[in-house]
């Protein structure tokens, strides 16, 4: 017999479920982690020539930044479990905003390999928060929002980099990110707020909020889970890897390749970024449609595809139109990937399950520029860019394993979509949309593992994450 885990939602005075309030703060704070960061991003070469760095000194201080984020993602799940979710993504959130203006105000270059690692650890301590955060609203309301989520960060992203490469034109570095740091920091405090008086209130009146500093993994020990969720680490990384290879490699492989402008390079990257967002924006519906486990592995076939039409384009008719439509497919495919491969972290281990999958998931972001650039000397950019296909391939089967396994340690994530969730006039419920996924708290914090019951539930619209 197989095991689901069954939340527990508290009942308004009415008798029925409290309506779950729409994550409009969530939202908005996923918008600022895109929006502040491409400010500062667009301001690197002035900063490079305000401290006069040379190429080198300029790689090993960004270089600071990734290893103080990858330093903070070994240690955010325990300080979000220690102190809270919410709390921790609002005072990161504050710390980020604060440290963007350090690199407009450096001018030496070992001040500003200081400065970026300490804005690495802001980001990537309130990557780890605000993910967890959607894990356990997701949970509390049953609709599977990180893919949502993640297409308002990718916007924020394209909004922010816009917005500084305007302002770089017409404002000083320290001028303009002082001005980013202080719009982040309004935001952080109307919508933080509002986010942790939500939260005493939940606490205060005994109504799941799920977003409960508590909670825990889904399947008692963490040791019993560790290896689930290193495998959605694993297809995290592949991920990365297919994602930053592309972002990297793919507007020089329509200009040397396909012989492109640089307008016309720039307009392709442009097509596979909107994907990726679009793509995103689709998530939540297909997830409850189909399936997490549909999804992945769809999606990671649907990215081999993509990439292997957009790789070998310029053998095959129609060339660099050819390319377009291929590097459309890949952002489609791989759209909703790294948010199932989050949310199924963060639903069995919550915070330091979204800590252990963005952790593993580095190595696919590290890895990706040497082995393409190796590839590409030793053979040719089409051929380095096959081989996102072939993880592509090798994490679609890993996601079908996933899928096995997840279902012997816990509950299944892909339930069939007419089981259902309308538990507060059944009773317990036996379905995922209502309930709360792995990893929720339960009104005592304690999740609860109940037997599915034989009683065919109620048809349902949704399903978790």
């Amino acid at each position: 017999m197989s095991e689901r885990h069954v939340g527990t939602r508290h009942r308004a005075a009415d008798g029925h479920p409290p309506r779950p309030r729409r994550p409009v703060a969530l939202a908005v704070f996923f918008a600022l982690v895109g929006f502040a960061p491409a400010n500062w991003l667009v301001r690197v070469p002035d900063v490079k020539a305000q401290v006069e760095a040379s190429a080198s000194q300029l790689g090993l201080v960004l270089l600071c930044g990734s290893i103080g984020g990858l330093a903070a993602v070994t240690v955010a799940g325990r300080v979000c479990l220690r102190f809270g979710t919410r709390r921790v993504m609002v005072v990161a959130s504050a710390g980020l905003c604060a440290a963007l203006v350090l690199p407009g105000l450096v001018t030496s270059v070992p001040a500003l390999g200081a400065s970026l690692a300490l804005i690495g650890v802001m980001q990537s301590t309130f990557n780890i928060a605000l993910n967890s955060s959607a894990v356990e609203i997701a949970a509390a309301s049953g609709n599977p929002m990180m893919p949502t989520l993640h297409g308002i960060y990718s916007v924020g992203g394209l909004v922010g980099a816009a917005v500084g490469g305007f302002a770089s034109e017409r404002l000083t570095p320290v001028l303009h990110l002082s001005i980013t740091a202080g719009l982040g920091l309004l935001v952080t405090l109307v919508f933080g707020t509002s986010m942790l008086r939500a939260e005493r209130a939940s606490a205060a009146t005994g109504v799941e909020s799920g977003t409960s500093a508590n909670t825990r993994p889904a399947v008692g020990p963490w040791r019993s889970i560790r290896w689930i969720v290193l495998g959605f680490g694993v297809i995290a990384a592949c991920t990365a890897y297919s994602e930053y290879a592309n972002n990297n490699w793919a507007t020089l492989h329509l200009r040397e390749d396909l012989g492109a402008t640089a307008a016309v390079a720039g307009y392709g990257f442009a097509c596979y970024s909107c994907a990726i967002a679009g793509g995103r924006f689709l998530g939540s519906r297909l997830i409850r449609r189909l399936g997490d486990t549909t999804v992945l592995t769809g999606g990671f076939l649907l990215a081999a595809v993509g990439v292997l039409i957009a790789g070998w384009a310029a053998h095959l008719p129609g060339g660099l139109a050819l390319a377009f439509a291929g590097y459309i497919v890949l952002g489609l495919g791989l759209a909703n990937i790294f948010p199932i491969a989050i949310s199924r972290g963060g639903a069995l281990g919550g915070p330091r399950g979204v800590s252990r999958v963005s952790m593993v998931s580095t190595v696919g972001t590290l890895s990706q520029a040497p082995v393409i650039g190796f590839l590409t000397d030793r053979h040719s950019l089409p051929l380095a860019l096959s081989s996102v296909a072939v993880l592509a391939v090798i994490a679609a089967a890993l996601a079908l394993g996933l899928r096995r396994w997840s279902q012997s340690a816990t509950a299944d994530p892909d339930a069939h979509p007419t089981e259902a969730a309308d538990s507060d006039r059944t009773g317990p419920s036996h379905g995922p949309g209502d309930t709360a996924p792995a990893g929720a708290p339960t009104p005592t914090g304690v999740p609860t593992v109940l037997p599915r019951s034989n009683a065919v539930p109620p048809p349902s619209e949704g399903r978790k994450p």
